[in-house]
């Protein structure tokens, strides 16, 4: 059964595990590769959107509206090679982050102590890879709670962030699509070499299945199979909603985007509804990434 968002208060222990088709795996956590794949010179704000995707917009809220059960959406997508903003929708309006806050997590760790090595390598790896939320929680506690946020929202610039109103329930953290993407540019372009490996090795190797049994290759996995792509997704109940967001990193053969979705529905959604629908919506939205495949 799906857990509610971060009601796990557990500490973590330090072995990680996926769990795939039922058998539980090691996760196996190198050193860096070497390579630097999602380096991105996006450090400022990109340009506004040139108002071409009216019709992917439109196709994508038609894909959500189509379920009933009082869908909202939020989009922004940008090219990171031009800087400049593709597709927004409703793109500053916050909305529960669910998982996706793992990446704020994990850069204020780095912040905080450099990029975690051994066992607590393995264990910031799970917590995005294979969406662990006892890792989350443990992180969570240790290092402040909501001063997580506060910290990152000063750090990054943060416009329409902040942290969830009962402090223990870190997955009821509120982010817009544009601080999401906000996140993606700092990560592509600011963070260290090191940091950016260590993170995004991690959610390139996002397993179909994650520890707690939900399938986490909705949205863009699913709807870019031939691409390169390194997700941070997140799905659960917050607010009397179901919240089901697909964010990360799209390398087609035209480019490399930041792309954040992020919807929600009430409670009366069933999870495969919610997911075909969010799905259906970022591939209607595939010409913002000129449907490009590496």
């Amino acid at each position: 059964m799906l857990k509610q968002l971060d009601n796990v208060k557990v500490l973590a222990g330090l072995a990680a595990v996926v769990v795939t088709g039922g058998v539980l795996t090691a996760i196996a956590v190198g050193s860096a590769s070497g390579s630097d794949d999602w380096h991105a010179g996006c450090s400022s704000a990109p340009s506004a959107p040139a108002g071409k995707q009216a019709s992917a917009v439109a196709d994508a809220r038609k894909a959500l509206l189509n379920t009933g059960n009082e869908p909202r959406l939020g989009i922004e997508i940008v090219d990171l090679g031009a800087c400049a903003v593709e597709t927004s929708w409703k793109a500053d309006q916050p909305q529960p982050t669910a998982s996706v806050v793992k990446l704020l997590i994990a850069v204020d760790l780095i912040d905080r102590s450099g990029v975690p090595s051994g066992s607590e390598a393995t264990a910031v790896h799970a917590m995005l890879a294979a969406s662990d939320d006892r890792v989350a929680s443990r992180l969570w506690q240790q290092n402040g709670g909501p001063d997580i946020i506060r910290r990152q929202v000063a750090k990054l610039g943060l416009t329409h962030t902040t942290p969830p109103a009962d402090p223990g329930q870190w997955g009821s953290t509120r982010m817009s699509p544009t601080d999401v993407i906000t996140t993606y540019r700092y990560l592509t372009a600011r963070l260290s070499e090191e940091g950016r490996e260590f993170l995004t090795e991690a959610m390139e190797n996002t397993p179909r299945t994650a520890v707690d049994g939900f399938d986490q290759h909705f949205g863009i996995p699913r709807a870019f199979p031939g691409a390169s792509w390194a997700v941070k997704q997140g799905w659960g109940s917050s607010e009397a909603r179901r919240v089901l967001n697909t964010t990360g990193l799209v390398r087609t053969a035209s480019g490399t985007y930041a792309v954040a979705v992020m919807a929600s529905w009430n409670e009366s959604i069933d999870w495969p509804t919610a997911t075909t629908a969010l799905t259906t919506a970022i591939s209607a939205l595939k010409g913002s990434l000129q449907a490009g495949r590496a």
